[in-house]
């Protein structure tokens, strides 16, 4: 059986904003779409990435103003990011060893998509006639790391 790539289960397209905008609006583009993270681009290159937790860390907690904090001022870097051709185990075995949930998913130099362990737990769930002891320990690993 051909093994599962990131590719088949990560979620795309991936949105990206600007590094110079506000706080503000990032969260506004993450309700917009439904999403948990956004990639950060300068000058049309990706520089970071900034999750939910990013917001409620370095923003929140921090008191810091919505409209006047930018988004290179809270952005996670460097991004870790993956092939779309790698296997699911691939993902499972780079977010353990980075300590991170999410990866972005790269096809030649371009970002594709973003591959979470919520994206991997569902498609590992979705596999029929497959052992999943494996993966059981594959994910009990993950979580312990975090």
């Amino acid at each position: 059986m051909k093994p599962i790539t990131v590719e088949d289960c990560m979620s795309k397209p991936v949105k990206i904003i600007d590094a110079g905008v506000s706080a503000r609006t990032i969260v506004k583009e993450m309700n917009k779409h439904k999403i948990a993270s956004i990639l950060v681009a300068d000058d049309g290159k990706p520089v970071g990435i900034i999750t939910e937790r990013d917001i409620l860390q370095r923003v929140i907690d921090e008191g810091r103003n919505l409209d006047t904090t930018k988004a290179k001022d809270i952005m996670s870097s460097p991004i870790h990011s993956i092939s779309s051709k790698a296997t699911m185990r691939q993902a499972c075995e780079t977010m353990v060893l980075l300590r991170v949930k999410k990866l972005v998913v790269v096809k030649g130099r371009k970002a594709e998509g973003i591959v979470t362990i919520a994206d991997l737990v569902k498609k590992i769930m979705n596999l029929h006639g497959e052992s999943l002891e494996d993966w059981e320990k594959a994910i009990a690993q993950a979580w312990e790391s975090f």
